[in-house]
C-alpha cells in the first residue's frame, strides 16, 4: 500500500500541494486528474523523490521514503513520460533493459525480459531488439517506454501523461495494452491525465485535484453519479450527461397511470372511452391487472360488433419491457417496431406503466436540461 500523509509542497510562497491524504492499494490503477497546475504532477514526483516534499509523509508498504536512498528508491519504480526519453544511442532491448543493468542482472535474463516483455506489445523481439529509436514511430517508442518502466519488475509505475503527444489511434491502442498488462502483473499505476475519457477508460480509482487539494477520491462511476463539488461537476461536464443517460432504465422514463380496461368490456365502450382521452388504442388486462394485449380503434371499426365483448379482438403483438430493462432497448422498440408506445410490464406481467415517444424525450430533457419543474 501507498499512502500520502498531510503532504504539502510550495515553491516560493506558492502551494502547489496542500496537505493531502491518500491512500492506494496494491494492483490499484489510480488516476490523479486535474486542470493544469492543480498539483497532480507534483504529487506523483513526490513519491519517488524526483520533488521533495516539504512536509508530511510518504509511505511504502509502511516504509517512510524519507529513509531510502532516492536512488534505491527510483530502482523500484517505474517510470514512464510524456517525451519518452528513450537513449537514441542504444538499441530497443538497451533502452529496455537500462534499470536491470544497473542492478547487475546478466545478459542472459536481460535478453529473457526484454523478449517477455516486446510480446506484450505485439512487438516480435527477432524484428525490434536491435533497431534505435529512430527507426520507430512515435507510438512504437512509447511502448518501449512502458517496457523498460516494467522491466525490473518494480511493483510500482508512475506514469506523467505518457500518450499526451500520440494520435488517437495509437493512444486507444496503447490504453488497452497498458491496461491488460497492468492487470496481468498486478502492478499498481498512478497515472497523471488531463483527459477525463482517458481517466474513465483507465480508471479503478480517480483521484479530482484542484488547487492543490484533493476534491474527491472515488470510483469512475461513483464520480459521474455523484460529484462532490460544482468544480468536479463542470470539470466531467458531458460525462455525467452521457453517464446519465446510459444509465437510464425503464421505470426512469414510463408514464405510470395508463388507460386500461379488462377483456369483458363491449365494443362500444371502448370507443367511448378511447373517444373521451384522445387515444387510439387501449390496454387489455384481467381481473389481476395481468397484461392481455391491446385493442385497437382500427381493429374495432373492422370486426368489432355492437354488444360483443371486446376479447376476440385482442392482439398481443405489441412491444414489452421490464421496468429494469434498459433505455436504449425501449427506443429500440419505439423507432424500430414503429410503435406508439411500449407496454412496461413487472415479473408477474402485471401492466406498470407505458413509455411513449413523448414521455421517454420528457425523461432524456431532464437529463440534459435539468429539471425545470
Amino acid at each position: 500500500m501507498i499512502e500520502y500523509k498531510n503532504v504539502c509542497k510550495s515553491y516560493g510562497k506558492k502551494k502547489i500541494v496542500k496537505n493531502i491524504n491518500l491512500k492506494i492499494n496494491d494492483g490499484e490503477f489510480v488516476v490523479l486528474i486535474g486542470p493544469s497546475g492543480c498539483g497532480k504532477t507534483t504529487t506523483l514526483k513526490m513519491l519517488n523523490r524526483l520533488i521533495e516534499m516539504d512536509s508530511g509523509d510518504i509511505y511504502i508498504d509502511g516504509k517512510n521514503i524519507k529513509d531510502f536512498n532516492p536512488v534505491k528508491l527510483r530502482s523500484n519504480i517505474g517510470y514512464v513520460i510524456q517525451q519518452i526519453g528513450l537513449f537514441p544511442n542504444m538499441t530497443v532491448e538497451e533502452n529496455i533493459c537500462v534499470v536491470p543493468s544497473l542492478l547487475k542482472w546478466d545478459k542472459e535474463k536481460c535478453r529473457q525480459r526484454a523478449k517477455e516483455l516486446m510480446a506484450l506489445v505485439n512487438m516480435p523481439y527477432e524484428e525490434y531488439a536491435k533497431k534505435y529509436p529512430n527507426e520507430m514511430s512515435g507510438g512504437q517508442q512509447q511502448r518501449i517506454g512502458v517496457l523498460r518502466a516494467l522491466a525490473a519488475e518494480p511493483p510500482v509505475i508512475l506514469m506523467d501523461e505518457p500518450f499526451g503527444a500520440l494520435d488517437p489511434i495509437t493512444r486507444d491502442s496503447l490504453q488497452d495494452e497498458v491496461k491488460a498488462i497492468q492487470k496481468k502483473f498486478g502492478k499498481t499505476v498512478i497515472f497523471v491525465t488531463h483527459d477525463m475519457d482517458e481517466a474513465l477508460k483507465m480508471a479503478d480509482t480517480i483521484v479530482f485535484m484542484n488547487d492543490g487539494q484533493i476534491l474527491q477520491a472515488d470510483t469512475p462511476e461513483e464520480i459521474l453519479r455523484a460529484p462532490a463539488n460544482d468544480t468536479v461537476r463542470e470539470f466531467l461536464g458531458k460525462h455525467i450527461q452521457n453517464f446519465n443517460q446510459s444509465q437510464m432504465i425503464c421505470s426512469d422514463l414510463m408514464k405510470k397511470k395508463v388507460i386500461k380496461v379488462t377483456e369483458d368490456k363491449k365494443t362500444l365502450e371502448c370507443v367511448s372511452i378511447m373517444s373521451r382521452y384522445d387515444i387510439d388504442s387501449l390496454i387489455i388486462s384481467d381481473d389481476d391487472n395481468r397484461f392481455k394485449g391491446v385493442v385497437t380503434i382500427e381493429t374495432v371499426n373492422q370486426r368489432g360488433k355492437a354488444g360483443n365483448s371486446i376479447k376476440n379482438l385482442i392482439t398481443t403483438d405489441v412491444p414489452t419491457v421490464s421496468p429494469k430493462s434498459s433505455a436504449k432497448e425501449a427506443f429500440d422498440m419505439l423507432t424500430e417496431r414503429h410503435a406508439d408506445y411500449v407496454v412496461v410490464l413487472d415479473d408477474d406481467r402485471k401492466v406498470v406503466g407505458i413509455i411513449t415517444k413523448t414521455s421517454m424525450s420528457k425523461a432524456l430533457a431532464s437529463v440534459v436540461w435539468g429539471d425545470n419543474e
